[in-house]
């Protein structure tokens, strides 16, 4: 989870000259270690469709097949402050059944220069069932559980009764820390509605919401709401006589993803260009509507995304490049995201025939 107060966490212990940029970092430090009611944000990721159990627990089984994804991004790549995530996740629908397990593993770093102060790591296990409404239009429910952990290196972070007039001191902080590591169990559930080119989805995570205070005191994990939606347009030749070849494989699809976690909320509209084996999207991410709770004068922009991946096979590759919109340094506040897929056949030559017509749904979100 990111904790707002610590998108610029801490001051490396290397810097034992004072300055500006060394006291701005310590007043940070201290306002996110002191204050209780500091809120927590989950991860956000750009490529949100390529982390399909990460973005509502009703998506497990989506692809019908089984596949495995590893996600990774690096963000604020030039700033004293980067947070990094890594991510795997594997899923699986049972053949002829309307049911799908899966699950995933994600470790977030928090990191200033060398340190890295903060780790996030959970473990989730994930189950989706799905009910055919008709012929072309299904119901997916999700249920996840699953334990998540975070951790905390004082030794990378220095306090206010570390510093003298001439800088770091090397003495050992006396802030009251009650622990160095706080362990939860999380809860989270989702459904989406989707049809043959359509689909629209709404989960709620942290339902337990758990206190993750390394304090003693209380700091639940808020609730992270979140819906999602998106149509796909074909883009086929209506005709008998076309000459390209493969163009039924051309579509455009229009999506869009808003959630909400406490007092913070963001929303992202895009569109993806597929043109097999190729896939094309621009992303925006920001509330331009509503202005900033803090700058009464700025309007909210965080991003632009550009996407590209590439299916070979059974891989899918996926790259996307945030152009960072706030206030934020552009040149050193963009953010890299890669994605990898893999998809198994497990019943390429299963032979069983089902005792009833198997219900052939799956959601049209995008892969990558």
């Amino acid at each position: 989870m990111l904790l707002k107060a610590l998108s610029i966490q801490t001051i490396p212990k290397a810097a034992m000259r004072p300055n500006l940029h060394y006291y701005f970092y310590l007043l940070l430090i201290i306002l996110f270690i002191n204050n209780s009611n500091c809120s927590a944000q989950d991860t956000q990721f750009s490529q949100y469709y390529a982390t399909p159990l990460y973005l509502n627990p009703a998506l497990t089984g989506s692809s019908e097949e089984t596949r495995a994804i590893v996600n990774y991004r690096n963000q604020w790549v030039g700033l004293p402050s980067s947070i990094t995530s890594f991510m795997a996740s594997f899923d699986h629908k049972f053949k002829y059944k309307s049911f799908a397990l899966g699950g995933y593993i994600k470790q977030d770093n928090y990191g200033v220069n060398e340190g890295t102060p903060l780790k996030h790591n959970e473990i989730i296990a994930s189950g989706s069932y799905t009910i055919g409404i008709t012929k072309y239009m299904g119901l997916n429910l999700g249920l996840q559980v699953g334990y998540g952990q975070n951790r905390l290196d004082r030794s990378a972070l220095v306090f206010n009764d570390q510093l003298d007039s001439f800088g770091f001191t090397g003495a050992t902080t006396n802030e009251p820390f009650v622990t160095d590591q706080v362990s939860y169990a999380d809860v989270s559930t989702g459904a989406m509605f989707f049809g043959e080119k359509y689909w629209a989805g709404v989960s709620i995570f942290h339902l337990t919401q758990p206190n993750i205070s390394f304090l003693g005191e209380q700091a639940y994990l808020p609730v992270r709401f979140a819906f999602e939606a998106g149509y796909k347009i074909p883009l086929e030749y209506k005709g008998h006589y076309s000459h390209i070849p493969n163009y039924r494989r051309k579509s455009l699809t229009l999506a869009m993803h808003y959630q909400s976690q406490g007092k913070n909320d963001q929303l992202s509209l895009g569109a993806y260009f597929h043109y097999q084996p190729l896939l094309f999207g621009v992303w925006y991410r920001g509330l331009p509507l509503l202005k900033e709770s803090e700058k009464d004068n700025a309007i909210n922009h965080d991003a632009i995304v550009l996407l590209t991946g590439i299916k070979v096979a059974n891989f899918n590759f996926g790259y996307s490049y945030d152009i960072t919109l706030s206030d934020l340094p552009q040149q050193h506040a963009n953010s890299h995201e890669i994605s990898l897929q893999y998809t198994f056949n497990l019943y390429k030559d299963y032979r069983k025939k089902p005792k009833r017509k198997p219900l052939e749904l799956s959601c049209p979100s995008p892969n990558l």
